[in-house]
């Protein structure tokens, strides 16, 4: 009688830890299964900084990342307006970014360059007009909202292009325009500086094939250069793709960056629309100062 009593309750005792293995599991795959989640929200959110520029001048950035290209804005909280700037940028290989303040008239009044961390953004300003350069130092706001999208509208790509450092610094234009089903004609024209000349580097108008939002393109009789051109709600992005071809063009002339369109197709949305009212990471200006 003894050894069934035992046996039983040996049962039971194994049926208990496994009823409780199988407990613990579900709660060990519940908290993965959130851990993963909340990480899948979170690369959809947009990444928000608070903080100043020589300690002086406040200021507010929150960006979006694709790939290494970072679109977003800047917002001066010191200004009467706090109207947010349009500021768009790469990662570089050696992980810094590199951020440009775009105004209205696609002139770039501002560049930020920097490595964020986990808990700060520490890294320079500068005006490109003035030469001034601000040390500037972020923290991280605990504000986020769903990214806007910055796929373009495929019937919108066609028009010029336009980036400028400053009044008489580097820029370029680059003129797209489809002209009939599967087809594209193309020119690019960039300057240096007037003090560096100016160089020239320029692609030739050419037709190419074109269809989606991007396109690869080798210069005709070069050395191997060639390019991507990327197409952005409001922008396109063209970087080198077999490295810098420092010898196709200009001494110190290069076609790569960030080219703003100028029928000024904002990826935010017009003053007033539901796009704009939700554009950033803005709850009210009193919770982000």
């Amino acid at each position: 009688m003894r050894i069934i009593i035992y046996a039983l309750a040996l049962s039971l005792l194994s049926c208990n830890n496994y009823d409780q293995k199988i407990s613990n599991s579900s709660i060990v795959k519940s908290k993965q299964a959130v851990i993963t989640a909340n990480k899948k929200n979170l690369l959809n959110k947009e990444i928000c900084w608070v903080g100043n520029l020589n300690g002086t001048t406040p200021i507010f950035i929150h960006y979006q990342r694709d790939s290494n290209l970072l679109i977003g804005e800047i917002t001066y909280l010191n200004t009467r307006a706090k109207l947010p700037i349009r500021l768009l940028g790469t990662i570089e290989e050696d992980d810094k970014y590199r951020l440009l303040e775009f105004d209205e008239t696609e002139m770039i009044t501002g560049i930020i360059e920097g490595i964020p961390k986990e808990n700060v953004f520490k890294g320079s300003w500068f005006s490109p007009k003035t030469k001034k350069e601000l040390q500037m130092n972020l923290l991280p706001k605990d504000t986020v909202i769903n990214n806007p999208s910055i796929k373009p509208d495929p019937n919108q790509l066609s028009g010029n292009y336009h980036y400028q450092y400053g009044e008489y610094g580097y820029n370029g234009d680059f003129e797209f325009n489809q002209v009939g089903v599967g087809k594209a004609a193309i020119h690019i024209l960039s300057l240096t500086n007037l003090d560096r000349g100016p160089n020239i580097a320029e692609v030739d108008k050419d037709t190419i094939p074109f269809y989606g939002n991007n396109f690869i393109y080798n210069i005709p009789e070069s050395d191997n250069c060639e390019f991507k051109v990327t197409f952005y709600k409001g922008f396109v992005y063209i970087n080198y793709t077999k490295g810098y071809c420092g010898s196709q063009f200009g001494h110190n002339a290069t076609i790569d960056g960030i080219y703003l369109n100028k029928g000024n197709n904002y990826l935010y949305g017009e003053e007033g629309t539901p796009e704009f009212e939700r554009r950033s990471c803005f709850i009210t200006m009193q919770e982000i100062i």
